[in-house]
């Protein structure tokens, strides 16, 4: 009997032994999670004095949720950062302009409409971990031109965007260049 108790402590002593070797083990580190759930995306517009006090601009982007969301700029600087609620997404904006009321064409000088967008985005995983670099693009535009032609380059815009930008992410987290219908 005592032979058998013997047999039973060591056999209970090795298999707790076995089943705890592996887990937790300091020298064993889990390995990194590298699955991308989510991708955030900085948005961000400038324009010049003259646009800005001449023309109501308005951004529409891509939320978190994947609703296109508008909003007013009230400066000449606008910038949001998004984090999807999931993948795959779409993140991208625009900028419209429209002239706004009582705007003075019959000024001297020089008229400066300019502008430029950027952005930056990366993904992350369920642990909010930021998973490989972060990616970013910047462009400019605009142009000069006398006040008395202001008139004629804010209808030419009427309804389309002087800035865009859209990218599709895929459930793998990889980005792709998209377009605003």
């Amino acid at each position: 009997m005592k032979k058998n108790l013997m047999t039973l402590a060591a056999v209970l002593c090795c298999t707790a032994l076995f089943t705890s070797c592996g887990k937790n083990n300091p020298d064993q580190p889990e390995a990194p999670d590298t699955t991308p759930v989510s991708a955030v995306m900085t948005y961000a517009f400038t324009v010049t004095d003259d646009l800005f006090s001449a023309f109501n601009l308005t951004v529409e982007y891509y939320d978190a949720t994947g609703e296109v969301k508008t909003e007013t700029m009230t400066s000449k600087e606008w910038t949001k950062t998004v984090k999807t609620t999931k993948l795959p997404a779409t993140l991208g904006a625009r900028v419209k302009m429209q002239l706004k009321d009582g705007f003075d064409s019959s000024k001297e000088g020089v008229f400066s409409a300019k502008h430029a967008y950027g952005y930056e985005y990366y993904v992350v995983n369920k642990s909010n971990e930021k998973l490989g670099n972060t990616v970013s693009n910047s462009s400019s535009g605009g142009v000069d031109m006398k006040y008395e032609k202001v008139t004629a380059y804010a209808e030419r815009y009427q309804d389309k965007p002087i800035m865009k930008f859209l990218l599709n992410f895929a459930a793998d987290g990889n980005a792709t260049s998209g377009s605003w219908e």
